[in-house]
Order: structure tokens, then sequence, then C-alpha cells
């Protein structure tokens, strides 16, 4: 039986825009259980998933594409 692996992001506000976590959050919801919660400046991340390596930096990354995706930076 794989071990799970559970994971806690911290994502600023000042950087991650909260709809483009909220879609990460769908589409990484597929391979992993995720949960979040708003936490003042920032949105907690919760990841659990199976992998041996963990899929929480591929979310973060992406959810920063997103976000930079949106701004038009």
């Amino acid at each position: 039986m794989a071990k799970k692996n559970n994971v806690t992001l911290k994502l600023s506000h000042a950087l991650y825009n909260q709809n483009c976590v909220e879609i990460a959050v769908e589409e990484f919801s597929k391979m992993a259980e995720i949960a979040i919660s708003k936490q003042g400046k920032y949105t907690e991340v919760l990841i659990v998933d199976d992998d041996e390596k963990s899929i929480s930096l591929e979310f973060a990354n992406y959810a920063l594409f997103l976000t930079i995706q949106l701004n038009d930076f």
C-alpha cells in the first residue's frame, strides 16, 4: 500500500489569484485529495496524494501560471 503524502501550501494572495487557485484545485482533484481554506493574506492548500513524490509543487506552479496568464504579464 502506497504511503500518503500530506503537504500544506501557504499561497500569498499577493502572488496567487484566488480564482486561479480554485481552477487548479478542480484540475488537480483528479489526482489528489485537495482542501483549501483562506487564512488572512494566504490561501492554505492541503494536498493528500499517493504518489512517491507529492504533486504539490506542480500544483503551485500551475496556479501561478494561471495567475500570470490572467494578469497578462
